[in-house]
């Protein structure tokens, strides 16, 4: 994959490029936002039905099955960066692109899913086991803080070991055929170089989360499809940077 590598877009212009796809489609990246968030959330209260009792085996059941749950969350994943990744190449997707991950040899997605939540259930494993041992409690503030530090580095640890990752999916949408190990180095080869780049990324739009936040997570309808833009707009300088 030797190439010549072009002038990298900076940021700033790769976070423009989000606005204006944002403005210029005004209407359809909030449906398909609203629909995953529907989906995400149906599948969050499934997984917690089985949060039944306190015991360890119940315990260990649940995480399984969350685990499960978000292993096939993926596949919204995989359609939703898709669909957004199309919307910022001016394509025109359709709403249904957020349903490709079942129809795009979806045995490469749900490997994919597996390894951003395998990674993050071993970061953040020490921190349920801790709260297993000290349950959390208002009135227990030290234990209550200590589980919740070890799940923010366990969080923070996942996010640093997936950033080589971070262009699976949108791999895996563009090139439907290529096989799931060729396509994970891709994605590695795509992100050689660009870790900071992707950092500085994430942490720009960091205030738009906190935005989100704020409106009670009703502002997420329109600044998903902002971040969302800015990431596909970010995959698609890769790929250009590397043809």
């Amino acid at each position: 994959m030797d190439s010549k590598i072009i002038q990298k877009t900076p940021l700033s212009e790769i976070r423009a490029r989000s606005r204006e796809t944002t403005v210029n489609h005004p209407y359809a990246p909030v449906i398909v936002t609203f629909l995953f968030f529907c989906i995400q959330c149906t599948m969050f209260v499934c997984s917690s039905f089985f949060a039944i009792s306190d015991a360890l085996w119940a315990q260990l059941l649940y995480k399984v099955l969350s685990f499960f749950m978000s292993v096939m969350m993926g596949l919204f994943v995989m359609g939703r960066t898709r669909y957004f990744a199309l919307l910022c190449e001016e394509k025109e997707p359709g709403i249904l692109n957020l349903f490709l991950g079942f129809r795009s040899k979806p045995d490469r997605v749900l490997l994919a899913a597996c390894i951003f939540e395998g990674i993050y259930f071993i970061t953040t494993l020490p921190a349920y086991i801790y709260s297993f041992f000290h349950p959390l409690s208002i009135d227990d503030v030290y234990h209550t803080s200590i589980a919740f530090g070890l799940l923010f580095l366990g969080y923070t640890a996942g996010f640093f070991i997936t950033i080589p990752f971070e262009m699976l999916y949108y791999v895996l949408g563009d090139f439907i055929n290529m096989p799931f190990k060729k396509a994970v180095r891709f994605s590695l080869w795509l992100m050689k170089g660009n870790y900071m780049r992707f950092l500085g990324l994430t942490i720009s739009l960091i205030p738009f989360e906190i935005l989100g936040w704020l409106s009670l997570g009703i502002g997420f309808l329109w600044i998903s499809p902002l971040i969302q833009s800015a990431y596909a707009h970010f995959y698609l300088d890769l790929v250009k940077q590397k043809q």
